[in-house]
């Protein structure tokens, strides 16, 4: 959110051939929007209701951002003759690294004063990301949905600021470029062809940019929410702005009030009405982006002249114009307190909780401002010149980075507390070890896989050849083109093939051993939130119809008949309840997909989804050492849409399946286990460590229909 001009708040430079006059200096509209700004952003990370469509607000900080530095860029192109790179970057470094470098420390601090081993270590790793101005990247590539807010960092926010920096490493660059053209031309009695090239230049990257948005957030829109080339068209809309300000200055149109005044209502509108109906569900950013930014360079158009009555008695006011003074630091301040707030509390903040939390928030964005940012700018910029400011700055960046990444191997493991558990060797013991699991209190010593650990203790990594197995949301061909995925005995005459979502995946483990104890040749095809069941998706992550799924679905059946496949193990994820409609599609589904393998012959087993802690379990344990109870769910709680579940059952034994319960492995009749004898049950807040997968091949061989039940050797 470094969306703060570089000659001063809110002011427009003007010089030869820009405004002649035309053109205002000072600019409380601007304040005002930034303060609008940053608290629909504020809101909306805070859970207002209303105010679901609030993350608008960083793109009306991009199009700010990008209007007042090509401003600026511009002005000294024509004054100069050319851009110092040096000076412009000295003025970023001043303006926006010590509070964001502040924030980043303090946020660390926090995090390893209140916060568990594993989340101080996590955080360590986001804020080195952020020092170096990539976390846009790094949330990109862990395919993290920030709307959604799971399992949100509390730094999750600098996303937008390495969007901004990206952007700033190549815009000056072609102004430059399509600038010394013009200059080369200006002895001649036309310079307007000037402007046309600069302009011509920059809309063309922006509409490139655009173009780029609207098809990634059709495919992948949490790539798309991050990406800086996906974003960077709204920063390039403001530049447009600025090179084309002093011809739209002069229109006739902005010289009446009146005009001017309904243009500033339109944008406030436009920016106000996205913010109110936009949802988590919207397709953004892309072609909805358009009315929040559109509405903003509206508004910033509106006062390019002279200020409307409505920025005279609304906008040019103390309270929008102290807001949009220390928005960037009540941006950079108030999600590391709203984050870490269920941490400290140890429970999910009420409202007055939230309300004091964004309090202290807006009361350190004030002293932060008066401390930091605004006497850091001044003295550097009057006691340093640029090239110190730039060399100072980068060397802020390497100590920090190094300090953070020594922070992080300070952190000490999440080491169970509790007396050695007995080991869980031959599967489950009468399942006295559920009972004695979903009982225990401190996690114990010698608990396998251990919590620092536990993320990777997947299938990829207990086996290896598993790792290109499990296909990504995009694709849509077999994991297993060119390399197969066979495990168990692959010599075996006797085929099983598993296949459905991350939630089948989980059991390959299980059905590796048992086909190596048994001779069974294992086909493993799975796809991320993508279940074999015949049923349309919306995927959560990218936000539209699962189209890749049914792709997928149709490649895995033909290859389950060309397998020639003796059995069929399926399952998949069952979350939260998505309504009787969706419940009663996806078991129709359940019903035609096995009765599709049941008509060709072949045995069918569906494996009902396992409980859903609701919670990182390892997240949660290494935060309650001492209190494991507090990680484990009630059984209730932990079967998540159990209208859902049942259709499932119903639907797959009508159609000839066998059904497996895996629940008695988990819980008691009232709670369920997240540890089991010296064994971590969930490697995340949902699926099964590969360890733990492991042990319930006895009990998984146990319900197996014959011929693959107990007994079976070859």
């Amino acid at each position: 959110m470094s969306v703060i001009d570089l000659v001063g708040p809110s002011r427009t430079a003007t010089g030869p051939d820009l405004g002649r006059g035309w053109l205002r200096g000072y600019r409380p509209d601007i304040e005002a929007l930034r303060a609008l700004a940053v608290v629909l952003v504020v809101l909306y990370h805070a859970g207002v209701p209303f105010l679901k469509g609030g993350y608008v607000g960083v793109d009306v900080f991009f199009v700010i951002s990008g209007y007042l530095i090509t401003r600026h860029l511009h002005t000294e192109l024509l004054t100069r003759g050319r851009i110092s790179l040096t000076d412009f970057y000295a003025r970023r470094i001043r303006r926006l690294l010590p509070l964001a470098t502040l924030v980043t420390l303090a946020t660390l601090t926090a995090t390893w004063l209140i916060a568990s081993p594993l989340q101080a270590r996590r955080t360590a790793t986001d804020a080195l990301w952020s020092t170096l101005f990539a976390m846009n990247i790094h949330l990109a590539n862990s395919g993290v949905d920030y709307q959604a807010n799971q399992d949100p960092s509390p730094l999750q926010h600098y996303w937008s600021l390495a969007i901004e920096e990206q952007f700033y490493l190549l815009w000056p660059l072609l102004i430059t470029t399509a600038g010394l053209v013009w200059l080369r031309r200006r002895h001649t009695p036309r310079p307007t062809p000037s402007t046309t090239l600069l302009l011509s230049v920059l809309t063309l990257a922006t509409a490139a940019s655009l173009a780029y948005a609207v098809h990634t957030t059709d495919i992948a829109r949490s790539l798309a929410y991050f990406a800086t080339p996906a974003r960077a068209w709204e920063l390039g809309i403001g530049g447009i702005l600025a090179i084309a300000a002093p011809a739209l200055a002069r229109t006739r149109l902005l010289a009446h009030t009146p005009t001017t005044t309904l243009l500033a209502l339109t944008g406030l509108t436009a920016i106000t009405t996205s913010a109110l109906l936009y949802t988590d569900t919207t397709p953004f950013p892309g072609t909805a982006a358009l009315l929040p930014v559109l509405g903003t360079t509206a508004t910033l158009t509106a006062g390019l002249h002279h200020a409307t009555p409505l920025e005279t008695h609304l906008l040019d006011t103390p309270l929008p114009q102290g807001l949009g003074r220390i928005s960037y630091g009540l941006y950079l301040w108030h999600w590391p307190l709203l984050t870490l707030a269920p941490t400290y509390l140890d429970t999910t903040p009420t409202p007055l909780q939230t309300t004091a939390t964004l309090a202290l928030a807006l009361w350190l964005s004030v002293v932060s401002y008066a401390v930091v940012e605004a006497p850091v700018r001044d003295v550097v910029r009057l006691r340093l010149p640029a090239r110190r400011t730039v060399a100072g700055g980068l060397a802020l960046v390497a100590v920090t980075s190094v300090g953070v990444v020594g922070s992080a191997s300070l952190v000490p493991d999440a080491r169970g507390t509790g007396r050695a558990a007995v080991a869980l060797t031959d599967g489950l013991t009468a399942l006295d070890s559920v009972a004695t699991g979903a009982q225990v209190v401190q996690v114990p010593s010698n608990l396998t896989p251990s919590l620092d650990v536990a993320a990777a203790d997947d299938p990829a990594r207990a086996l290896p050849a598993a790792a290109h197995c499990h296909t990504t949301l995009l694709e849509t061909t077999l994991s297993d083109d060119g390399s197969p995925c066979v495990f168990g005995d692959p010599e075996a005459s006797t085929t099983v093939v598993l296949a459905g979502d991350s939630h089948a995946f989980q059991w390959l483990p299980t059905l590796d051993l048992l086909g190596r104890q048994r001779h069974w040749r294992v086909v493993s095809m799975t796809k991320g939130a993508c279940p074999l069941y015949d049923v349309a998706l919306e995927n959560q992550t990218l936000r539209r119809d699962y189209r890749e799924c049914y792709t997928w679905r149709e490649r895995v059946l033909q290859r389950i008949t060309a397998e020639q496949a003796d059995l069929v193990v399926t399952s998949g994820a069952v979350f939260s309840s998505r309504g009787d409609a969706f419940a009663t599609a996806w078991a129709q589904g359940v019903g035609a997909t096995v009765s599709g393998q049941r008509a060709a012959g072949r045995a069918v087993v569906v494996l009902e989804d396992t409980p859903y802690p609701g919670k990182d379990v390892p997240e949660c344990l290494a935060a309650h050492l001492d209190r494991a109870t507090s990680c484990t769910p009630l059984l209730d709680d932990a079967l998540s849409d159990p209208v859902r579940r049942a259709g499932t059952r119903e639907q797959a034994v009508a159609a000839g399946a066998v059904v497996v319960d895996p629940v008695p492995w988990f819980c008691t009749s009232t709670r369920c286990a997240v540890v089991v004898g010296d064994t971590l049950v969930y490697r995340d807040n949902s699926h099964l460590t590969a360890t733990y997968a492991r042990a319930l091949a006895p009990q998984l061989a146990a319900a197996l229909p014959a011929p693959f039940g107990p007994g079976r050797t070859s």
